[in-house]
């Protein structure tokens, strides 16, 4: 689904799929090729084959236009879906696909005490922005349904677009976008992310990694190299959390 490939295996600590491509969000109320558009209107398919077939009540940090949301809404029954973004004007947008939505940093932003016993909890590209993502992590559980999951998306620090500029050059140059996005206050490997991930007591369910697309070039990089490859070649880590 949304460009996924999928490889089951029961070893939590194996990942289970390599992933590629997005959907943009193109709905009658709002505008085509703008900026916004372009950041906030991504559906971010390549997550799905980690969700869990009962997703009936959702929250998602980080909602944007509500592009994910809309894109699950068509896969899975969902009852109710609460959002959390940090741009009101985005934010706003995101109330045609998404129940109830606040806007304000998840940091000090107090959720409403319904907000409660969910099925699934989306942190896609979100944690990293935050200084104390280990303290959001916790009162997400908090938040979860017994068996209920949270899935997040971590940037990986490892890729060679980092790592080979920083051993030969000694550079660490921050960009608008991307691994190096000026606006990360924290950084991830896939050990941390899944420490981060777990440090509350949930447990590994599943990982998964983006920028390696079956069949490309460095998809058969990292085959042949057994996966020792794929620490320099993942652009970002998938992970599923469970209690």
């Amino acid at each position: 689904m949304g460009g996924a490939h999928s490889q089951q295996n029961e070893t939590p600590h194996t990942p289970l799929f390599h992933v590629t491509g997005q959907t943009l969000l193109n709905d009658a109320n709002q505008t085509p090729n703008n900026s916004d558009q372009e950041y906030y209107g991504i559906a971010r398919t390549e997550v799905f084959d980690l969700l869990p077939q009962n997703c009936s009540r959702i929250l998602e940090l980080g909602v944007g236009m509500g592009a994910t949301m809309a894109a699950l809404r068509k896969v899975r029954d969902i009852s109710f879906a609460a959002g959390v973004e940090l741009m009101p004007e985005i934010a706003e947008r995101a109330r045609t696909h998404i129940d109830e939505v606040l806007s304000g940093d998840i940091e000090t932003l107090e959720m409403p005490q319904s907000w409660t016993g969910f099925d699934l909890i989306l942190c896609l590209d979100v944690l990293e922005h935050l200084a104390d993502p280990w303290t959001v992590v916790r009162q997400l559980h908090e938040r979860l349904a017994p068996g209920g999951v949270i899935v997040a998306s971590l940037p990986n620090v490892n890729h060679v677009s980092v790592s080979l500029p920083l051993f030969f050059r000694g550079e660490w140059e921050l960009k608008d976008a991307g691994i190096l996005d000026r606006t990360h206050l924290r950084f991830f490997v896939k050990k941390t992310a899944i420490e981060l991930m777990t440090s509350s007591g949930l447990s590994l369910q599943a990982t998964g990694t983006g920028g390696l697309p079956k069949y490309s070039k460095r998809w058969w990089q990292n085959r042949l190299s057994g996966g020792l490859f794929e620490r320099f070649l993942a652009t970002q880590y998938f992970i599923r959390v469970g209690a």
